[in-house]
């Protein structure tokens, strides 16, 4: 389960995202053959839309014009131009990929010059902990 008050005492959280700014987040996504967000990243999306720290984001919902927090489908449209993709990626620090990948049900943290798997997981936890470097 995420600790939002740990994550908030150690690195920036965007407000809130509302239902319609998922919804046409996903929309956009389907309609460039991208998976849709998956739908435990979006409940914590309606908590907080994105963070950021010094070296690492992750992506929030229909963000526009602001320096610190990326849009996920802006973001993935840009790096797979417009291609077919079991996987959506999350956020991105300086070395790594945050993505899910829709085949294996996976959360990954991937390297992103190899595309080596670093880590794992079947909740995102564990990768947003490790690539926000969030420690308890």
């Amino acid at each position: 389960m995420i600790n939002l008050e740990l994550i908030k005492s150690q690195v920036g959280c965007n407000e809130a995202a509302n239902l319609a700014q998922i919804k046409l987040c996903n929309h956009k996504l389907q309609k460039a053959n991208l998976p849709e967000i998956p739908s435990a990243y979006a409940e914590l999306l309606q908590q907080c839309n994105g963070f950021s720290n010094e070296d690492a984001r992750v992506f929030g919902a229909e963000i526009t014009d602001n320096n610190w927090y990326t849009d996920i489908f802006a973001y993935n449209q840009r790096f797979f131009d417009e291609e077919n993709s079991s996987v959506l990626i999350l956020g991105v620090d300086d070395e790594r990929y945050f993505i899910y990948d829709t085949t294996d049900k996976e959360y990954r943290l991937i390297d992103q010059y190899t595309y080596e798997i670093v880590f794992s997981d079947t909740s995102f936890e564990g990768c947003l902990y490790r690539l926000l470097r969030i420690e308890d």
